[in-house]
């Protein structure tokens, strides 16, 4: 749990996020990132487009989505790296909260695009943060419309034995908690994020030298 006292990162700090899955100990979804703001009430980083990022795959190196149903959990797994494609984003996560907002920049200019994806509240570590994800997620358009996303993946992983009843009710309960604060217009998304663009000084930071992988795609 954050607690008063302890030490904020500045803004041009540059940190990991980190994803770990339990399932798979040892592989990592991991982006180097740079901190635009940290403070009692939330982390907000930045992925700059092209950032070098470590993914997970399938044992050959096949994409983990080219497997169906409950195999998409369950396939051995190797560590793989990659750049980020696509306009990078702004990602917003809350202590003792079980989703992380991320905001996208469509072709309006405007960072009006929100990807909310459920997952374990984030701890802080020596390299940055770390959480593992939970599957489902919600799309938020610039209009304020949503849509769950990946609801087939959850019952998959639940199929595999990944999350039990009580996990899965735990994790739409997350979800419906941040459809209720995209509908009441809570923050993050009322902080005025739309409008971010990162400092021009800001260098793409690397992943970790001694950063271990088997496949590059």
């Amino acid at each position: 749990m954050s607690s008063a006292c302890e030490t904020r990162w500045q803004p041009g700090d540059q940190l990991m996020w980190t994803y770990v899955n339990p399932d798979f100990p040892g592989l990592l979804d991991q982006r180097p990132v740079t901190v635009v703001a940290d403070d009692r009430r939330h982390l907000a980083v930045w992925l700059a487009p092209g950032s070098r990022m470590l993914h997970q795959v399938i044992a050959d190196g096949s994409p983990i989505r080219s497997l169906e149903g409950s195999d998409r959990f369950t396939a051995p797994r190797a560590q793989a790296i990659r750049d980020w494609a696509g306009g990078g984003i702004l990602a917003v996560f809350q202590p003792e909260t079980m989703y992380s907002v991320w905001f996208f920049e469509p072709d309006s200019g405007l960072r009006d695009s929100y990807y909310i994806n459920i997952e374990v509240p984030y701890a802080r570590t020596d390299l940055g943060i770390e959480t593992s994800d939970l599957v489902l997620d919600v799309v938020v358009g610039a209009d304020g419309s949503y849509r769950y996303k990946d609801e087939d993946e959850l019952e998959f992983a639940h199929e595999a034995g990944l999350f039990s009843d009580g996990d899965v009710a735990e994790i739409r309960q997350a979800a419906a908690d941040a459809v209720d604060d995209v509908t009441a217009w809570r923050f993050p998304f009322d902080a005025g994020y739309e409008s971010f663009q990162p400092h021009l000084d800001w260098a793409t930071p690397p992943l970790p030298h001694d950063a271990p992988w088997t496949f590059e795609s």
